[in-house]
């Protein structure tokens, strides 16, 4: 690891909020060609010593340019209005200030990653320079050091930490706060030191994991997504300067290597990773250029699980995509019904594929893409059909269908406790894309629905048909949900899903000083 650290004493926990444009047609685009798909409306931070302790705050609204008007689910989450927008600075005055205000700072902290993609994003979008300072996910940190956590949400944690600050969420400033008195429970000095330190990945144990990863969002083109991530991602995974590419490029045009060197903490290889087949991501990966990345790049032989992975993904890209949407969900039906068919819905007689159907009818009232629609469908086939297979989806119906049943299928061994299995569900959630979000809370909001309706005939009797029979932790499981499901809260599905939630277990008491406090 090579940051050199220490010249100054402070650390800066950073929140921000942001505006979203959904609408690929709305989206800003800069005469540099830099897409800004969120734009950030608010900054709050806090300075604190390295033990946490505050001494310092920043607080500013940024104008939304070029006449834009903030969305609507953004407003209701935030509570900020067009008001104070209008108080704000642009964000070519704003950055700067920022970047002023934290010249004595050692380190950035903000809780998850998304705060630094963002920032970086509105930075190039505007032409400005990032500030040379490393910049740390909190919620990492945390993860690493208290592996028995429940949902990664911010007001989850601080619950389970016994953290209660008579706060509205939601707010950067209130939210900054929040994290840096959550993350006083952690050990910061260890967390930095392991942050970047030397790993193998768990699917491929011979290769080197990254050090840093970051991917952007779907695209219809490869060169969309290109120009998304050269003009936002290429940043030092170590002090957030630009890097400039300084190689040749080895690889494929689906998966590539290729150096980029920072000013100051030298040369780093980057790999890039072209994913998805209807829709494009670029993932980019991080690498310090050592022999076991070299040996990667040159070739080093791959496991049996990596090859068979890699024949699935060249088969899938021959396949032709003969399937038109019609064709995809009338064949998904018929194939969830056949692999369904003796089962039936837990303490039940109703046919078990009256709630894929149910979750289908669900996710069409969030996306109109029949992938999405299909993988609703067939979401428990992976889990509960026996000798069904992620290459047997795939065949079918390809491969963007079998990678999002795959990821609402619990990855959790077969020996593990029900709460290990849900933990398990939750962690996968918190790191799902928008698509996987709509196809899990179309299950979830279909087992919702049926808990309600036999809560409502039998009562508490209703948690004995499960294999854990104490409601209190199924409260804790769909209390988490809840959480890890809020970035498509702007769904009436969401809505309805927690008020069932709600109806079914009781909202969580608070303590007294926060029964005043809003999400």
């Amino acid at each position: 690891m090579r940051i050199e650290r220490g010249k100054n004493v402070y650390y800066v926990v950073i929140d921000l909020e942001w505006n979203q444009y959904h609408n690929p047609m709305w989206t800003p685009t800069s005469r540099s060609g830099v897409k800004m798909h969120e734009e950030i409306i608010q900054i709050g931070c806090v300075k604190t010593d390295h033990n946490m302790n505050p001494v310092d705050t920043f607080k500013m609204y940024v104008r939304l340019a070029g006449g834009r008007r903030l969305d609507r689910y953004v407003k209701k989450l935030t509570h900020i209005t067009d008001s104070d927008i209008a108080s704000g600075e642009d964000f070519v005055v704003a950055c700067p200030e920022f970047i002023k205000w934290i010249d004595d700072v050692d380190a950035i902290f903000s809780w998850g990653a998304d705060d630094r993609r963002v920032f970086l994003n509105n930075v190039a979008f505007h032409s400005l320079e990032a500030p040379a300072c490393p910049w740390y996910d909190g919620q990492k940190i945390f993860a690493s050091q208290k592996p028995d956590h429940g949902s990664l949400g911010l007001k989850n944690i601080a619950q389970e930490l016994g953290v209660y600050v008579n706060l509205t969420l939601h707010d950067a400033m209130n939210d900054a706060i929040l994290t840096a008195f959550c993350m006083r429970n952690l050990d910061i000095e260890k967390g930095i030191r392991e942050y970047n330190a030397p790993k193998k990945t768990q699917e491929n144990a011979n290769e080197p994991a990254p050090i840093h990863t970051s991917k952007t969002h779907r695209h219809q083109s490869q060169q969309a997504a290109w120009e998304e991530a050269n003009n936002g991602l290429l940043h030092c995974p170590q002090c957030m300067q630009s890097l400039e590419w300084s190689g040749d490029e080895k690889g494929t045009i689906e998966k590539w290597y290729k150096p980029a060197t920072c000013k100051t903490h030298g040369e780093f290889i980057i790999k890039g990773e072209f994913i998805g087949q209807k829709y494009t991501v670029l993932k980019l990966s991080f690498y310090e250029p050592t022999e076991d990345v070299m040996q990667m790049i040159e070739g080093k032989p791959d496991s049996p699980a990596k090859k068979r992975r890699r024949r699935r993904k060249k088969k899938a890209a021959n396949k032709p995509e003969t399937l038109v949407p019609e064709e995809m969900l009338a064949r998904a039906i018929a194939f969830a019904a056949e692999k369904h068919k003796e089962q039936t819905r837990k303490g039940t007689s109703i046919p078990y594929i009256v709630h894929p159907m149910e979750a289908a009818a669900i996710a069409a009232t969030m996306s109109d893409d029949a992938c999405v629609i299909a993988a609703a469908v067939l979401h428990d086939v992976l889990e509960d059909c026996e000798g069904v297979t992620q290459d047997d989806i795939e065949n079918a119906f390809g491969a963007h269908v079998a990678d999002l049943v795959s990821a609402e299928t619990c990855s959790a061994s077969e020996d593990a406790s029900w709460k290990e299995r849900k933990q398990t569900t939750l962690d996968q959630l918190v790191i799902a894309d928008e698509e996987q979000l709509i196809v899990a809370l179309s299950d979830k909001l279909s087992n919702i629905r049926q808990m309600k309706r036999d809560y409502d005939a039998i009562g508490n009797k209703l948690f004995e048909r499960f294999s854990v029979t104490d409601k209190k932790m199924h409260a804790w499981y769909y209390r988490s949900l809840k959480d890890v499901l809020e970035p498509v809260s702007r769904f009436s599905a969401y809505t309805e899903f927690s008020k069932l939630v709600d109806s079914v277990f009781g909202r969580k008491r608070l303590p007294k000083n926060e029964e005043k406090q809003t999400n």
